[in-house]
């Protein structure tokens, strides 16, 4: 099995869409305010996320593999339709408050993720943390395409304008995944340094599955009721 083969497997264990969270959204069964708190909590990810980035980036010494990685980044960051713009006129038009998404607290699982993710992209070799990257972004499009039609099915959003974060990252992150495993492979040759890449991709994953578990633990008791009386 190749090494990106195995990162696959990792990231198939807890694929996001599996999660009960998103399962539930799939589904039609989460309300606006379900998908509001999410909102609120998943905010503080994607302002974080160009960090993780940039991280890589420090760490990286090759010239090539910055400008990949500089690339990412200006896409996150630049303009007035950066990231963060598109996932707050998201919230928004869930109904949440614009100051509100700034200011609203983390959960314990929020803040896990971010500094689970800062640390393994500033303290891991480049081609370690750029596995942490990959667990993330490979699982991206096809959690943004059932998104979308989730959210027009069930919710009643049309605008594409509302909901152009996610069409955004379903056409960018299969460019983004693919540039980041091909630079995984070629830089990490070595036994160790495949496992390495391995425990990193591993430790990734199961923070993006605990954020999950904390926004529908804390959020969705309701739906998690309905489920367990089925």
């Amino acid at each position: 099995m190749s090494l990106r083969e195995q990162l696959d497997a990792i990231v198939a264990q807890k694929h996001l869409l599996t999660h009960p969270f998103y399962v539930a959204w799939t589904e039609g069964k989460l309300s606006r305010d379900h998908l509001k708190q999410y909102a609120k909590q998943y905010f503080h990810h994607v302002l974080a996320f160009p960090t993780y980035i940039s991280a890589v980036h420090y760490n990286t010494p090759h010239l090539s593999v910055r400008q990949e990685l500089l690339e990412n980044l200006v896409g996150e960051e630049q303009g007035e339709k950066n990231h963060p713009a598109l996932w707050r006129n998201f919230a928004v038009a869930l109904g949440a408050d614009a100051e509100e998404l700034e200011t609203a607290e983390k959960l314990a699982t929020t803040t896990n993720l971010i500094d689970t993710f800062r640390r393994l992209c500033l303290q891991s070799p480049f081609y370690a943390g750029l596995a942490a990257l990959h667990v993330y972004e490979s699982q991206i499009p096809e959690v943004a395409s059932v998104k979308i039609d989730g959210l027009k099915q069930f919710y009643g959003m049309n605008n594409p304008a509302d909901y152009e974060f996610f069409s955004v990252h379903q056409v960018a992150d299969i460019y983004h995944a693919e540039s980041t495993a091909k630079l995984i492979e070629a830089y990490a040759i070595t036994p160790e340094q495949q496992a390495e890449v391995k425990q990193v991709a591993e430790t990734a994953a199961t923070a993006l599955w605990q954020f999950l578990d904390g926004v529908y633990e804390t959020y969705c008791q309701d739906i998690a009721a309905e489920k367990a009386a089925a």
